[in-house]
């Protein structure tokens, strides 16, 4: 991160390369119930799996994300890709462990999420532009949810992009979560389904 942009998290917990295995576990913990990741599990969530695809995920956009928690423990966390970040080479998948993540996943698993992957990025295409960043991850410890551990991180990026400018895109999976990401200012663009699994697409435009 940027050191023109740590001010805008000053009370939250800015990730150093070391933390990204508990950062990825914390992800694969929270996103434990989402159909998704049961589906790309064939159907059976496997935490050691999905903290390896969020390992490799987190270690290729470390450099172009802020990546941020509650407190050096990780008990919630967000990811967030900033506009124009160039998408990573082959090499840098490799080095990231990318190899090493086809194989603990399995073809049909890997298959299945980056058909999904794909699917994502058609619909964000259509709502989002090249000024606006994109939430990749947002999630708490199941054992720590509901007790205002996330709140502080969406905070701060919420002051961010207010002075950055820049407008915002995410899709969430939970029905739930729609009405949380409206009190956010984030507008629902599109709802769709992906495999029988629901897809809200929402955006938060720039405020310039």
């Amino acid at each position: 991160m940027s050191t023109n942009n740590i001010t805008y998290f000053d009370g939250c917990y800015i990730m150093q390369h070391e933390d990204i295995e508990r950062f990825a576990d914390t992800l694969s913990d929270g996103f434990s119930q989402y159909r998704l990741f049961e589906y790309a599990c064939n159907d059976k969530y496997d935490h050691a799996k999905m903290k390896l695809f969020w390992k490799v995920s987190i270690s290729l956009i470390a450099e172009n994300a802020i990546c941020i928690a509650d407190s050096k423990q990780a008990n919630s966390v967000l990811v967030y890709i900033r506009p124009k970040s160039k998408e990573p080479s082959v090499l840098a998948y490799l080095k990231a462990g990318g190899l090493k993540m086809l194989g603990k996943l399995g073809v049909k698993s890997a298959i299945r999420l980056l058909s999904f992957d794909t699917q994502a990025q058609k619909i964000a295409k259509r709502h989002r532009g090249e000024n606006d960043g994109y939430i990749m991850a947002f999630a708490t410890r199941i054992d720590k949810q509901g007790q205002g551990y996330g709140k502080p991180l969406i905070d701060a990026l919420l002051k961010y992009l207010d002075a950055t400018g820049e407008g915002c895109y995410l899709e969430t999976l939970k029905v739930e979560n729609v009405d949380l990401y409206k009190r956010f200012s984030f507008q629902l663009k599109e709802q769709c389904r992906y495999k029988n699994l629901p897809v809200f697409a929402m955006y938060r435009p720039s405020n310039t």
